[in-house]
Protein backbone atom coordinates (compact mmCIF):
# COMPACT_ATOMS: atom_id res chain seq x y z
CA UNK A 1 0.00 0.00 0.00
CA UNK A 2 2.49 2.20 0.95
CA UNK A 3 4.44 1.59 -2.67
CA UNK A 4 1.36 2.58 -4.61
CA UNK A 5 0.69 5.46 -2.82
CA UNK A 6 4.70 6.33 -3.49
CA UNK A 7 3.99 5.95 -7.18
CA UNK A 8 0.94 7.43 -7.59
CA UNK A 9 2.23 10.53 -6.26
CA UNK A 10 5.51 10.79 -7.81
CA UNK A 11 4.01 10.71 -11.02
CA UNK A 12 1.21 13.45 -10.12
CA UNK A 13 4.15 15.62 -8.70
CA UNK A 14 5.67 14.96 -12.44
CA UNK A 15 2.42 16.31 -14.22
CA UNK A 16 2.09 19.46 -12.09
CA UNK A 17 6.06 19.81 -12.70
CA UNK A 18 5.40 19.23 -16.60
CA UNK A 19 2.18 21.68 -16.69
CA UNK A 20 3.70 24.49 -14.60
CA UNK A 21 6.56 24.56 -17.50
CA UNK A 22 4.26 24.29 -20.44
CA UNK A 23 5.92 21.46 -21.96
CA UNK A 24 3.08 18.76 -21.78
CA UNK A 25 -0.02 19.24 -24.42
CA UNK A 26 -3.19 18.73 -22.67
CA UNK A 27 -3.95 15.47 -24.98
CA UNK A 28 -0.36 14.07 -23.84
CA UNK A 29 -1.46 15.15 -19.76
CA UNK A 30 -4.53 12.81 -20.33
CA UNK A 31 -2.53 10.06 -21.24
CA UNK A 32 0.05 10.43 -18.91
CA UNK A 33 -3.45 10.78 -16.02
CA UNK A 34 -4.59 7.10 -17.80
CA UNK A 35 -1.62 5.62 -16.95
CA UNK A 36 -1.61 6.50 -13.56
CA UNK A 37 -5.04 5.07 -13.23
CA UNK A 38 -4.08 1.97 -14.86
CA UNK A 39 -1.05 1.74 -12.76
CA UNK A 40 -3.07 2.13 -9.64
CA UNK A 41 -5.89 -0.10 -10.42
CA UNK A 42 -3.21 -2.83 -11.55
CA UNK A 43 -1.44 -2.25 -8.33
CA UNK A 44 -4.93 -2.69 -6.14
CA UNK A 45 -5.88 -5.93 -7.86
CA UNK A 46 -2.34 -7.21 -6.98
CA UNK A 47 -3.01 -6.08 -3.56
CA UNK A 48 -6.39 -7.69 -3.46
CA UNK A 49 -4.91 -11.15 -4.68
CA UNK A 50 -2.17 -11.05 -2.36
CA UNK A 51 -4.86 -10.42 0.49
CA UNK A 52 -7.34 -13.29 -0.88
CA UNK A 53 -4.48 -16.15 -0.72
CA UNK A 54 -3.99 -18.57 2.21
CA UNK A 55 -1.51 -18.17 4.67
CA UNK A 56 1.44 -20.55 4.83
CA UNK A 57 1.20 -22.60 7.53
CA UNK A 58 4.64 -22.66 9.00
CA UNK A 59 5.47 -26.05 11.10
CA UNK A 60 6.86 -25.66 14.85
CA UNK A 61 10.61 -26.08 14.99
CA UNK A 62 11.28 -28.88 16.40
CA UNK A 63 14.86 -29.63 18.43
CA UNK A 64 17.17 -32.09 16.38
CA UNK A 65 19.04 -33.32 19.89
CA UNK A 66 18.16 -36.10 21.80
CA UNK A 67 14.87 -35.78 23.86
CA UNK A 68 15.98 -38.00 26.55
CA UNK A 69 17.69 -36.80 30.01
CA UNK A 70 21.85 -35.72 29.98
CA UNK A 71 23.51 -38.83 31.26
CA UNK A 72 25.21 -37.10 33.98
CA UNK A 73 24.23 -33.72 35.90
CA UNK A 74 26.46 -30.58 35.55
CA UNK A 75 27.48 -29.91 39.31
CA UNK A 76 28.60 -26.13 39.34
CA UNK A 77 28.15 -25.87 43.52
CA UNK A 78 29.43 -27.73 46.28
CA UNK A 79 29.42 -27.67 50.43
CA UNK A 80 33.28 -27.91 51.44
CA UNK A 81 31.79 -28.96 54.70
CA UNK A 82 30.39 -31.94 53.27
CA UNK A 83 33.77 -33.45 51.76
CA UNK A 84 37.13 -33.95 52.48
CA UNK A 85 36.62 -32.17 56.18
CA UNK A 86 39.88 -32.88 58.35
CA UNK A 87 39.34 -31.98 62.13
CA UNK A 88 42.09 -30.88 64.67
CA UNK A 89 42.35 -29.66 67.70
CA UNK A 90 41.94 -25.79 66.73
CA UNK A 91 39.42 -26.10 64.04
CA UNK A 92 38.62 -27.39 60.83
CA UNK A 93 39.49 -27.54 57.21
CA UNK A 94 36.81 -28.54 54.51
CA UNK A 95 37.34 -28.47 50.59
CA UNK A 96 36.14 -28.40 47.36
CA UNK A 97 38.26 -29.48 44.85
CA UNK A 98 38.31 -29.41 41.04
CA UNK A 99 37.41 -32.44 40.92
CA UNK A 100 34.67 -32.03 43.09
CA UNK A 101 33.79 -29.29 40.67
CA UNK A 102 34.23 -29.63 37.05
CA UNK A 103 33.67 -26.27 35.45
CA UNK A 104 36.18 -24.89 38.44
CA UNK A 105 39.79 -23.73 37.80
CA UNK A 106 40.26 -23.24 40.96
CA UNK A 107 40.12 -25.27 44.21
CA UNK A 108 38.46 -23.87 47.80
CA UNK A 109 38.45 -24.16 51.40
CA UNK A 110 36.66 -23.18 54.36
CA UNK A 111 38.64 -22.78 57.47
CA UNK A 112 37.32 -22.60 61.26
CA UNK A 113 40.10 -21.28 63.56
CA UNK A 114 39.03 -21.73 67.40
CA UNK A 115 39.96 -18.60 69.85
CA UNK A 116 43.81 -19.18 70.88
CA UNK A 117 44.78 -21.45 67.64
CA UNK A 118 46.89 -21.00 64.73
CA UNK A 119 47.03 -22.40 61.50
CA UNK A 120 51.46 -24.06 61.22
CA UNK A 121 53.52 -21.77 59.57
CA UNK A 122 53.35 -23.50 55.57
CA UNK A 123 53.44 -22.32 52.21
CA UNK A 124 52.64 -23.39 48.77
CA UNK A 125 53.55 -24.09 44.92
CA UNK A 126 50.70 -21.52 43.99
CA UNK A 127 49.42 -18.27 44.89
CA UNK A 128 46.67 -18.21 48.13
CA UNK A 129 43.54 -15.81 48.35
CA UNK A 130 41.99 -15.56 51.99
CA UNK A 131 38.85 -13.35 52.88
CA UNK A 132 37.78 -13.37 56.47
CA UNK A 133 33.95 -14.25 56.51
CA UNK A 134 33.69 -14.03 60.22
CA UNK A 135 35.51 -13.34 63.63
CA UNK A 136 39.13 -11.37 63.56
CA UNK A 137 42.40 -12.87 62.53
CA UNK A 138 46.36 -11.72 61.76
CA UNK A 139 48.19 -13.30 59.15
CA UNK A 140 51.66 -13.86 58.96
CA UNK A 141 53.63 -13.46 55.54
CA UNK A 142 57.55 -14.09 55.44
CA UNK A 143 58.89 -12.32 52.22
CA UNK A 144 61.68 -13.82 50.30
CA UNK A 145 64.40 -11.17 52.12
CA UNK A 146 63.27 -13.56 55.29
CA UNK A 147 61.59 -9.92 56.65
CA UNK A 148 58.37 -10.70 58.78
CA UNK A 149 54.73 -9.05 57.50
CA UNK A 150 52.04 -8.91 59.19
CA UNK A 151 48.15 -7.91 58.12
CA UNK A 152 45.37 -7.90 61.21
CA UNK A 153 41.96 -8.89 59.26
CA UNK A 154 38.26 -7.95 59.49
CA UNK A 155 35.45 -9.31 58.44
CA UNK A 156 35.34 -9.35 54.42
CA UNK A 157 38.91 -8.72 54.13
CA UNK A 158 40.89 -10.32 51.33
CA UNK A 159 44.26 -10.72 51.78
CA UNK A 160 46.49 -12.65 48.57
CA UNK A 161 49.63 -14.41 49.46
CA UNK A 162 52.74 -15.29 47.03
CA UNK A 163 53.66 -18.64 45.93
CA UNK A 164 56.47 -19.69 47.96
CA UNK A 165 56.21 -17.52 50.74
CA UNK A 166 55.66 -19.09 54.45
CA UNK A 167 52.83 -18.02 55.86
CA UNK A 168 50.51 -18.56 59.02
CA UNK A 169 46.90 -17.00 60.08
CA UNK A 170 45.98 -17.09 64.32
CA UNK A 171 42.68 -15.95 65.67
CA UNK A 172 42.16 -12.37 67.75
CA UNK A 173 40.01 -12.52 70.39
CA UNK A 174 37.15 -15.00 71.31
CA UNK A 175 35.46 -15.73 68.55
CA UNK A 176 36.03 -18.53 66.00
CA UNK A 177 37.63 -17.05 62.55
CA UNK A 178 36.12 -18.35 59.68
CA UNK A 179 38.03 -18.26 56.35
CA UNK A 180 37.14 -19.06 52.61
CA UNK A 181 40.27 -19.75 50.61
CA UNK A 182 40.76 -20.38 47.10
CA UNK A 183 43.85 -21.68 45.10
CA UNK A 184 44.61 -22.72 41.65
CA UNK A 185 43.77 -26.28 41.33
CA UNK A 186 46.18 -29.20 42.13
CA UNK A 187 47.78 -27.06 44.22
CA UNK A 188 50.64 -28.46 47.18
CA UNK A 189 51.45 -27.57 50.56
CA UNK A 190 54.08 -27.31 52.30
CA UNK A 191 54.13 -27.43 55.99
CA UNK A 192 56.11 -27.79 59.31
CA UNK A 193 53.56 -29.42 61.81
CA UNK A 194 49.56 -29.94 62.13
CA UNK A 195 47.45 -27.71 60.19
CA UNK A 196 45.41 -26.53 63.20
CA UNK A 197 47.13 -26.14 66.69
CA UNK A 198 46.79 -24.41 70.03
CA UNK A 199 48.67 -21.05 70.68
CA UNK A 200 50.20 -20.49 74.34
CA UNK A 201 50.23 -16.52 74.63
CA UNK A 202 50.74 -13.95 77.38
CA UNK A 203 48.65 -11.14 75.35
CA UNK A 204 44.79 -12.41 75.03
CA UNK A 205 44.10 -10.19 72.05
CA UNK A 206 47.29 -10.60 70.05
CA UNK A 207 50.55 -12.25 69.70
CA UNK A 208 53.84 -10.85 69.38
CA UNK A 209 57.01 -12.80 67.93
CA UNK A 210 58.30 -13.24 71.34
CA UNK A 211 54.99 -14.32 72.79
CA UNK A 212 53.87 -17.06 70.28
CA UNK A 213 54.34 -20.81 70.90
CA UNK A 214 52.60 -23.31 68.69
CA UNK A 215 52.07 -26.52 70.42
CA UNK A 216 52.81 -28.96 67.20
CA UNK A 217 55.23 -31.75 66.75
CA UNK A 218 58.73 -30.37 65.40
CA UNK A 219 58.82 -32.22 62.10
CA UNK A 220 58.11 -31.55 58.63
CA UNK A 221 55.32 -32.73 56.60
CA UNK A 222 54.18 -32.51 52.85
CA UNK A 223 50.72 -32.77 51.33
CA UNK A 224 48.95 -31.94 47.96
CA UNK A 225 46.11 -30.04 49.68
CA UNK A 226 46.03 -27.90 52.46
CA UNK A 227 45.33 -24.62 53.89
Amino acid sequence: MKLKTTIIFALALGLVFLFSHSELSPASARELQQKVVSISSASDKELGKAAEAPTPIIPPLKYSGSSSKPTALLRFACDPRSLGINQYEGGTVAYCKKKNLEVSETDSAIIEIQPGAARAPHWHDTWEQQILISGKAKTYLIDDKGQVHEEVLTQGMVAFLPAGMTHWTETIGDQTAVFSLSFPAGFKTFELGDSLAQVRRNDKDCASGSNVSLDYPAHSAQGDLGA
